[in-house]
């Protein structure tokens, strides 16, 4: 009697433990959601297990955070969760130092740059419409990262059809890990990865006033971002409509930059959405909007309309489109492509390259 029960009590210890000792980091960690005092570092594991974070400025890592909570990847054999992990009371202008455990495994250590106040200059990098073309975008995001940016702004499309392999094979590349690793990235839902719930798993959303995950806005030094959904109603009447016009009529901010996908100005590919135009009509040129930024169409292309540049920077990796001539067209490029955006308090500088290294666009805003 007594061995029939030793047996299975056996069998679950050893279970137990080969869970533990199996257990991963199915990926490098990556970054989210930057604010003020903190930082969303996310983390993909095998197991439902508090995943902890070692940070702090020096080698020594003294400052732990473990998981706020995960959300689960359904949409493959083998269930994964991307566990987020809050690290709180960071002093802005400081370069933090993390690694990531779960259980046995320890990711390598990697560094980032804290919050930025008003008055320092910084960089963000830019790109788009990745999908479709790892080879690509992993050559982009290679030498995007060698521009050093402190934040990155997607303006969507990341993959084909928002199903697990293609978020793992075209947005995760090894070089595309490397570099949101170090710097967080925000994304303007795209109409291809918008087709499955998977943009909750693997995206987070900074806290904003619009209580949604897919609209939203942040402040980063002396500048002022308005992220948009035009994968959901965007009409005068709707609360997206509302926030946004709110949202800008309340920034104190030197600069705004409003990024969305579908573009409201521009030629070839898929043009340009009337419904967008009226929401730049009404409200972006109302409250001072100084930039634009676009994908869906794949090309370069910068447009100004009343005093705002419109810039499509949808070469990131997905079958190129040809651009067509606009009143309102300014410059066309039919090629990969990807921006730096340098910021201070005094002007915005954006610089669009391609996989060459060439200057294709060059714009400078001051006031």
């Amino acid at each position: 009697m007594r061995s029939k029960i030793f047996v299975p009590l056996f069998a679950l210890i050893l279970l137990a433990n080969l869970s533990f000792l199996q257990a991963k980091l199915l990926m490098k960690p990556y970054l989210q959601a930057i604010g003020p005092n903190s930082i969303v570092v996310m983390a993909e594991t095998d197991t439902q297990d508090p995943v902890t974070v070692f940070y702090g400025k020096d080698k020594s890592l003294s400052n732990i955070a473990i998981t706020s909570f995960f959300r689960t990847a359904e949409d493959r054999r083998n269930v994964t969760y991307v566990h987020r992990v809050v690290l709180n009371n960071l002093e802005p202008n400081s370069i933090y130092s993390y690694k990531v455990v779960h259980q046995k495994d320890t990711s390598e250590i990697f560094s980032f740059r804290s919050y930025v106040t008003e008055g320092n200059s910084f960089r963000i990098g830019i790109m788009g419409d990745n999908r479709s073309n790892p080879e690509v975008h992993s050559r982009k995001s290679k030498k995007l990262a060698k521009h050093n940016p402190y934040i990155l702004l997607y303006t969507g499309d990341l993959c084909y059809s928002g199903k697990y392999f293609e978020w793992k094979n075209e947005f995760f590349t090894s070089e595309e890990q490397d570099l949101i690793a170090k710097a967080p990235f925000f994304n303007s839902l795209g109409n291809h990865e918008a087709k499955t719930d998977l943009v909750k798993v693997f995206l987070q959303a900074p806290k904003s006033a619009s209580n949604d995950e897919f609209y939203y806005s942040f402040d980063y030094g002396d500048l002022h971002v308005l992220v948009l959904n035009t994968e959901t109603d965007v009409s005068p009447d709707s609360p997206q409509w509302k926030f946004a016009e709110e949202d800008l009529a309340r920034t104190t901010k030197k600069w705004k930059i409003v990024m969305f996908h579908i573009p409201a100005y521009s030629a070839g590919g898929h043009g340009g959405n009337k419904k967008m135009q009226e929401f730049t009509t009404r409200i972006f040129e109302k409250y001072g909007v100084d930039l634009v930024l676009n994908g869906h169409n794949h090309f370069y292309q910068r447009s100004q309309v009343n005093g705002i540049y419109h810039i499509v920077t949808g070469g990131g990796g997905a079958p190129l489109y040809t651009p067509k001539e606009a009143p309102w067209v300014q410059k066309s490029v039919q090629d990969y492509h990807y921006g730096i955006m340098d910021v201070s308090k005094d002007s915005i500088k954006l610089t669009i390259y391609d996989l060459r290294d060439k200057v294709i666009d060059e714009i400078e805003i001051k006031k």
